[in-house]
């Protein structure tokens, strides 16, 4: 399970995706962090930086990625998650591409443009944000107070 939080200005985190990333021996790829609330089903997409590969050995599957804290979202709770890695190369259109109907293995009308990504893993995520209530403390002073009981 991925932990972001709110405050701060930076996470880093490590993912070690099902498939295996086309950008992983590179310092830069082009990935996404598309999140899905699962209290509300509110969704949103998290921008990833990519970080350096990790060395050979042990952990050469995982990739590293930093994210920006102000894109995490406030609302504290568990999420899932869908890490898109972006393909290099130009958006297709249908009327344009040379591959047959039959080689697509996606749903694609004549206009629809293909976007290049693809899902490379899932899981779960927690977020602890600012929406944490705030408590009012009376401490220190004169705390007495006073009512009134009305009695029948």
């Amino acid at each position: 399970m991925i932990n972001l939080i709110k405050e701060g200005t930076t996470n880093s985190i490590a993912i070690s995706p099902l498939s295996a990333s086309i950008y992983h021996d590179l310092a830069s790829g082009s990935f996404e962090l598309d999140i899905t609330q699962d209290y509300d089903q509110s969704s949103g997409s998290l921008q990833l930086t990519k970080l350096p590969p990790v060395p050979a050995g042990y952990y050469s599957n995982y990739l590293l990625f930093s994210v920006a804290s102000s894109a995490i979202p406030s609302s504290s709770g568990f999420y899932t998650y869908e890490l898109v890695e972006g393909l290099a190369g130009a958006s297709a259109i249908w009327s344009t591409e040379a591959s047959t109907f039959g080689a697509a293995d996606f749903i694609w009308d004549a206009s629809q443009i293909v976007d290049n990504k693809r899902t490379i893993d899932t899981g779960r995520l927690k977020v602890v944000g600012t929406d944490k209530p705030s408590y009012i403390s009376y401490t220190g002073g004169n705390q007495d107070g006073q009512y009134t009981t009305y009695n029948r």
